[in-house]
């Protein structure tokens, strides 16, 4: 893995604001689409408007229960190319892949959920013929998984990890071998904790770098509560797929004691908190979209703000992005005209 190079901090580098935008889990209706189609899109107008350094996508473009066809994942990929031409990151989620072999209704076709990975690697990261990510300065990938990617704007490390949801891709195997599916799964795994070890490494080894982002799909913080033990290569099912991840970045949070930011999607409460008072440095950012809040983020990183470096606005609705994770704050965002009062009640 190459390295950046060592550099002195720029005058008043501490004062500079670090701009980029966040999207994910869109889209999931024909609406939705039309939001983000270019030109005439009102979230894709909003992302050219802010022209923000980099546009991450955390994975789902397209709802889980949609079409599988090349076709589609060809038209997908051509409309998040165009959001923001040449300076975007995609991850993907479970929804673009390991959903494909489900069995509902409105399915059109089973697919093999491994056969659809490998064809989804091909088209985003191994041809990848509009270049999503070519002028993004310094980028690279993780050899032998191509989906990581690293890359560095100004202060901020940034990196993407392929945690998609489905429990890490453990679970609802319907189509492909049961054993090849859990094998992959355990290579995802050593190769999403090999990358994120060498993330922090590398940003400890920069003397400029004040702050760390990490972008995935799965909402690792909605397993944290199952009891069940990490999923291994000797404990393949009933187990937690995120358990061995989630702790080994809180672990590297803590000692790098800089900001760090983890951005994901997969739930529904669209939220930035900082999720455990122990480690005062982390935050969590679950994205917006998922057919809640259907919009994208501009997040602001103020290397000066040393209680609140993360700011998160939306580019459609211009508000901060709500405190709270919990399902409360969901309600008040679905029902913002309902009072709850002894005299009106939750119907």
């Amino acid at each position: 893995m190459q390295a950046f190079a060592q550099e002195r901090p720029p005058v008043a580098a501490s004062e500079k604001l670090i701009r980029f935008a966040v999207i994910g889990d869109m889209p999931y209706s024909d609406n939705e689409y039309a939001l983000l189609e270019h030109p005439d899109g009102a979230i894709a107008k909003a992302i050219k408007t802010i022209n923000p350094a980099v546009l991450i996508h955390v994975g789902d473009f397209k709802l889980a229960r949609s079409s599988c066809t090349n076709e589609l994942f060809k038209d997908r990929y051509r409309q998040i190319a165009h959001l923001h031409p040449h300076k975007t990151v995609y991850t993907p989620g479970d929804n673009d892949w390991t959903d494909c072999d489900r069995l509902t209704f409105n399915l059109t076709g089973r697919y093999d959920e491994l056969e659809r990975l490998a064809y989804l690697r091909q088209l985003f990261f191994q041809q990848d013929e509009l270049q999503l990510a070519r002028d993004i300065p310094g980028l690279i990938r993780q050899q032998g998984f191509s989906e990581n990617a690293l890359w560095k704007i100004d202060q901020v490390m940034f990196a993407t990890l392929h945690l998609p949801g489905t429990n890490n891709g453990r679970t609802q195997i319907h189509r492909s071998h049961r054993d090849d599916a859990l094998n992959a799964a355990d290579e995802r795994d050593k190769f999403n904790e090999k990358w994120l070890l060498q993330v922090f490494d590398m940003a400890e080894s920069l003397p400029t770098i004040q702050a760390i982002v990490i972008a995935f799909h799965a909402d690792i913080y909605e397993y944290e509560h199952d009891n069940k033990p990490a999923c291994t290569s000797e404990i393949r099912s009933d187990c937690n797929g995120y358990h061995t991840i989630h702790k080994l970045i809180n672990q590297k949070t803590l000692q790098f004691r800089k900001p760090v930011l983890v951005i994901h999607g997969d739930s529904l409460p669209y939220c930035l908190k900082q999720p455990y008072e122990d480690i005062p440095n982390l935050w969590r950012l679950n994205a917006p979209g998922d057919r809640v809040y259907i919009d994208a983020s501009e997040v602001i990183f103020d290397p000066s703000n040393k209680n609140v470096p993360f700011s998160v606005t939306g580019l459609l609705d211009n508000k901060p992005a709500p405190s709270s994770c919990g399902f409360g704050s969901l309600l008040d965002d679905l029902l913002p005209s309902l009072t709850l009062t002894p005299e009106k009640p939750l119907p």
